[in-house]
């Protein structure tokens, strides 16, 4: 009996395993997944004659994912994930009889797949052969493209490991051996470095130097050239990222330093928190930063770019802001009504909390324009000094854009006649003054003459006449 059950258990095992296969795949392919699969596609051959290799390795790192190739030296790899959007792999190829290849900084993505150019492998010689004479340098890897300033507490070394091959595709032998050197292009200047700046090749035709970042945030690329010869790598592009945020290196901007926020919601001001480190560079890309305000409604954090640039929106709403308080550097008028203070936070290398400040003026409608005198009569040739105020409802300056002009129909001014407000806080552009003079007064009559102050603004538009006798010479 038992002799009849193996024959069928060994028919329906198969049978079952290839059905499952069958349904996780009809599964893999379905659109309404949860699973965030990324899938790597792609095609093993030999470099010397183009033909499929079957039954290589393809090893994905650091997620210890594997598979071979099939008919065709094909191959597909699936890998889950759970906690991100992207990552970064590498792949190690392997087949008996060749040589070790490998694909560094391979980007994949969930939901996506990933082609992968053809690769191709070298066939070894047989034993006692040896390789020929070196005429190519290759990546085979290297640990990180990111590094960070030196002192920052982030990664300051990367390690790149080279291969030199024949004409055949085989990494030199000892008796072929060659002396590799080793280049920054683009420094930057602050102090980073190679060690060691040259190296002999080991049995393996493979060569090891580390870059050392300096002070300085940039991009350079590290250059791998046979010793004598012009045969070189393909430059490897490393990124030298900043440190962590430094307060003497943190600052605020605004888009507008005055806008019409007390009389119109739903305006919105660009706030850009600018993130250096202790040497003056751009903070990491992605550093956080978060934003408050005593006034309106204000984005709660922003990332910064390459640049250190973190940027929010401040939106004119409720509460309107009331002044700075409480600040012994922030004194009149900022405490007064239509002043907001906006805060930026972030944390420095030492994880303590840190932050800049600014205020933000919230201006309000135009009030009537106040003038003194408020009437005249001026002599033959004399002249007659006034002052006016423009202004909204808090005492604030309006916005830029706002323009002012003063005008007469008799008499000549001079002054504050022609005025476009630029964009301030300051309360010294709420107050004008122009001269009138009876220019050329008439020999026997008197003439009325009529001063007019028109204000346009986005605050409101306003006006004001000043009306008088420009008397004659006698």
């Amino acid at each position: 009996m038992r002799n009849l059950l193996m024959p069928i258990k060994q028919v329906l095992l198969p049978a079952l395993i290839a059905g499952l296969g069958i349904t996780l795949q009809s599964c893999t392919e379905t659109p309404t997944q949860t699973l965030n699969v990324a899938q790597i596609e792609g095609r093993v051959v030999d470099k010397a004659t183009s033909a499929p290799i079957e039954k290589a390795l393809v090893k994905a790192l650091p997620f210890n994912r594997s598979t071979e190739t099939g008919a065709g030296g094909k191959y597909a790899l699936s890998i889950e994930l759970p906690d991100t959007i992207s990552r970064t792999v590498k792949l190690v190829i392997s087949k008996t009889g060749f040589a070790n290849d490998s694909l560094v900084s391979l980007t994949i993505k969930k939901d996506r797949v990933t082609s992968v150019a053809e690769i191709k492998l070298s066939r070894l010689v047989s034993s006692g052969e040896g390789s020929g004479n070196a005429t190519n340098i290759v990546l085979i890897d290297v640990t990180t493209s990111s590094i960070f300033v030196k002192g920052s507490g982030g990664q300051a070394t990367s390690k790149m490991t080279f291969e030199v091959r024949d004409a055949h595709g085989v990494p030199v032998d000892t008796q072929h051996s060659v002396t590799v050197n080793f280049k920054i292009a683009g420094g930057l200047g602050g102090g980073e470095v190679l060690n060691p700046a040259s190296a002999e090749t080991d049995a393996n035709g493979r060569v090891s130097t580390i870059i050392t970042s300096g002070t300085k945030a940039g991009a350079v690329q590290v250059v791998a050239q046979i010793k004598g010869t012009t045969i070189t790598a393909a430059p490897v592009p490393i990124a030298i990222h900043g440190g962590l945020p430094d307060l003497s290196h943190f600052s605020l901007a605004f888009e507008k330093l005055n806008f019409a926020g007390w009389i119109y919601y739903g305006l919105e001001n660009k706030i850009t928190a600018f993130v250096g480190d202790k040497y003056s560079n751009p903070v990491p890309p992605g550093t956080v930063v978060q934003f408050s305000s005593s006034g309106g409604i204000i984005g709660g954090s922003a990332v910064t770019d390459a640049l250190g640039r973190a940027s929010i929106i401040l939106t004119s709403a409720s509460p309107r802001p009331q002044g700075i308080q409480g600040i012994p550097r922030y004194t009149f008028p900022f405490t007064e009504p239509g002043f907001a203070l906006i805060i930026a936070e972030t944390v420095n290398e030492n994880g303590v909390k840190i932050k800049t400040d600014g205020p933000v003026l919230f201006s309000g409608g135009t009030m009537p324009i106040e003038v003194a005198p408020t009437t005249f009569n001026l002599a033959p040739y004399s002249s007659q000094f006034f002052t006016y105020k423009v202004k909204d409802q808090n005492n604030n300056p309006l916005v830029a854009g706002t323009t002012i002009s003063v005008t007469v129909d008799n008499g000549k001014l001079n002054g504050d006649t022609n005025i476009n407000l630029k964009d301030t806080q300051s309360r010294a552009w709420t107050q004008f003054g122009f001269t009138l003079t009876n220019a050329e007064p008439d020999s026997l009559l008197a003439k009325d003459a009529t001063i007019k102050i028109q204000v346009t603004s986005q605050n409101g538009d306003a006006s004001r006449t000043i009306v008088g006798r420009l008397l004659p010479k006698n």
